[in-house]
């Protein structure tokens, strides 16, 4: 009360008081029109982000000036929002000639073009990210329809080549090879073949499979082969997938196989409290000595930095950085977010880890971050998220060769174990890339004028030890793993000397 009564009675502080009480006013207001109708409020030149539609009442057929004015604002939110637009222009990518492309393309069409087949032919445009975290959804008519960048598969031939300086040799092999076991590789027709590293059966030999990436399915190669006389053979060779394996809770939680090599199959992650998680942890302590360790995280998409790094405490006493992700916040990324959230809400929250509740906070949360920024008047902002390895200082110090094998379903344990073999000086990764990271399980979501399409990517960067941007691939493999080779011929690779 006094307080108050010496304000009424100094002029100065009076003029105080009305100018917070002026500033309090204006911020409240700036914070309701943001939030009125959960629509956006952005710098000068920005497309304002409304909540998203769900009713499904868009158009069935798209007009050009319609196909135009979405294009025109889907370049822009790729140009303003995705983490990875800089990048790809870096090397090389003209992303106004995509979308100026793709609009001939379909305005080429005498015909009204299909909202659907817009939906189709914009990710397909896109396709050159190989980002599995680009997506395009669209409710019309009561159907959801998903369009999403789908990423690379290693299709193999079952031919394995040996280099000899600048010229690869076929090895004996498949019963196809027989008529052309020692032939030279001269090429593939119509196709951009792939040579897959893979394990060497002696050393200092370089191998390699014969084979091809793409996200759609190959039937074959024809490539053609040399003899030693100088007669070429050509030669139709089918081309095959690998089963990706994926793991499951009624997994145990780690396999153990003793030996002059260890080998440890991660599955999934448990409780402290679980028998087998510190029959776990014990066995870390058991092999402190080992000059050889084998980890198996093949289709341990949700195993966990944490967990992996408490075995990993008990092991060793050294520290690595080697997992970085980087987000980038800017109001209309954040408005993306919150698009997210309806988005969650809107579907059954039961098939996400996050609740409702949890959901509500969030929002809460991101609607007081853009009231940050429009406060102090910020750009952007980069939030970086460090995956650092302490070890425990009575472990002894790392002087393992460690060989890791994964998948493309590898989570954020797995990650961090596939990044560990690409900056210690004894690490071996085998299997397949690692695939996208971090996954985009909480991306913003925006959504197109006319066509009423919910386009989704990231705003989160993931990064190795150096700082550098991993590929949207993940880790790519030092020897990839395919069909009859497995853990024998691991074992056996492992055993010989570096």
């Amino acid at each position: 009360m006094s307080w108050e009564i010496k304000l009424l009675n100094e002029p100065k502080m009076m003029t105080f008081f009305i100018n917070c009480k002026f500033q309090l006013f204006t911020k409240t207001f700036l914070l309701s029109v943001l939030l009125i109708g959960h629509t956006a409020i952005f710098c000068s030149g920005s497309e304002p982000i409304h909540s998203l539609d769900f009713s499904g009442n868009g158009p069935i057929f798209l007009s050009k000036k319609q196909i135009s004015e979405d294009l025109n604002l889907a370049s822009r939110l790729f140009r303003d929002n995705y983490v990875r637009h800089p990048i790809f222009e870096q090397h090389g990518i003209n992303w106004e000639g995509v979308f100026q492309k793709l609009e001939s393309l379909l305005l080429k069409d005498i015909n009204p073009v299909l909202t659907h087949h817009f939906q189709k032919q914009l990710i397909k445009a896109l396709e050159f990210t190989e980002d599995s975290n680009i997506q395009a959804d669209l409710f019309l008519k009561k159907r959801h329809y998903v369009q999403r960048v789908e990423p690379k598969a290693a299709f193999y031939t079952g031919i394995t080549l040996a280099q000899q300086q600048n010229r690869f040799r076929v090895l004996p092999g498949l019963h196809q090879t027989k008529n052309i076991i020692n032939h030279w590789f001269i090429n593939c027709a119509k196709s951009q073949e792939v040579f897959f590293p893979v394990l060497p059966q002696r050393q200092a030999e370089l191998l390699f499979m014969l084979g091809k990436q793409a996200n759609h399915q190959l039937k074959h190669l024809n490539c053609t082969f040399e003899s030693e006389a100088g007669v070429k053979r050509e030669t139709l060779l089918p081309l095959f997938i690998s089963k990706s394996e994926l793991n499951f809770e009624g997994n145990p939680i780690y396999e153990f196989v003793d030996g002059r090599i260890p080998y440890i199959r991660w599955y999934r992650d448990g409780k402290a409290e679980e028998t087998d998680v510190k029959k776990f942890y014990k066995l870390a302590r058991k092999l402190r000595k080992s000059q050889n360790l084998i980890i198996d995280v093949r289709g341990n998409k949700h195993g966990s930095f944490r967990f992996i790094e408490n075995w990993l405490r008990e092991y060793t006493s050294s520290h690595w950085k080697n997992v970085i992700i980087r987000e980038r916040q800017t109001i209309q990324i954040l408005n993306g977010l919150l698009n997210r959230v309806q988005w969650n809400l809107h579907h059954d929250t039961s098939r996400h880890l996050i609740g409702k509740d949890q959901l509500e906070q969030k929002r809460e949360q991101l609607r007081s971050l853009i009231y940050h920024f429009i406060e102090k008047e910020l750009d952007q902002k980069w939030v970086e998220t460090k995956f650092i390895f302490n070890g425990n200082k009575d472990a002894p110090e790392w002087e393992t060769r460690l060989i890791v094998i994964a998948n493309h379903h590898c989570g954020n344990g797995c990650q961090f174990l596939a990044a560990l073999t690409k900056q210690i000086p004894d690490g071996t990764l085998i299997g397949t890339n690692t695939g996208s990271f971090p996954k985009n399980s909480f991306g913003p979501v925006f959504q197109l004028r006319h066509s009423r399409i919910m386009l989704t990517f990231e705003n989160k960067l993931h990064l190795n030890h150096l700082g550098e941007p991993v590929s949207t691939s993940g880790y790519l493999p030092d020897y990839w793993l395919f069909p009859p080779t497995g853990l024998t011929e691991i074992m056996r690779y492992a055993n010989k000397p570096n």
